[in-house]
C-alpha cells in the first residue's frame, strides 16, 4: 500500500484528495481511518473524496467487507454525514457495487466519475 491523504476545508464540504495504491481490503481500510481521522478533525458532515488518482483492487468483496468495518468501527453518527467519492472510470463497477452496499446500510455515500456531478449532489438540499 502507498497512499497520501490531504484535505481542505471548504465553505459548503471538507474536500479530501487521495493518491496512492490500495491493492487488499486491509489497504481499504487502512484508507477509510485516514478519510474518518480528517472527517473527524474538521468536524465534517459534507465531504467530496477525490479518487481519481487512486488505484483500488477490483475484486468486489472486499468492499462490502469495508462497509462492515465502518459500520462495526466508526461512531454511528456516521449516518448522518454525506460523502460524495469520485473515481476513475474504470473503477466505475466496483464503486457501483460499494454504493449499493452504502445506501443499504443507511449510509449518503454515493459514487460518481465526474467531479462536478459529486459536487451538485454534495451541495443539494436533497437526499440521495
Amino acid at each position: 500500500m502507498n497512499i497520501r491523504i490531504t484535505s481542505y476545508p471548504l465553505p459548503e464540504y471538507l474536500l479530501v484528495e487521495s493518491m496512492g495504491e490500495l491493492h487488499t481490503k486491509n489497504d481499504l481500510i487502512v484508507q477509510s481511518q485516514l478519510i474518518h481521522r480528517e472527517i473527524i478533525k474538521h468536524k465534517a458532515r459534507k465531504i467530496l473524496v477525490n479518487e481519481t488518482k487512486t488505484l483500488f483492487p477490483l475484486d468486489l468483496f472486499p468492499y462490502y467487507e469495508l462497509v462492515k468495518f465502518y459500520l462495526d468501527n466508526f461512531p454511528g453518527d456516521i449516518r448522518q454525514n454525506r460523502i460524495a467519492i469520485v473515481i476513475a472510470d474504470e473503477y466505475e463497477k466496483m464503486a457501483r457495487f460499494w454504493e449499493t452496499v452504502c445506501l443499504n446500510r443507511g449510509l449518503q455515500y454515493l459514487a460518481f466519475t465526474s467531479f462536478q456531478k459529486a459536487h451538485d449532489w454534495l451541495t443539494s438540499n436533497h437526499s440521495s
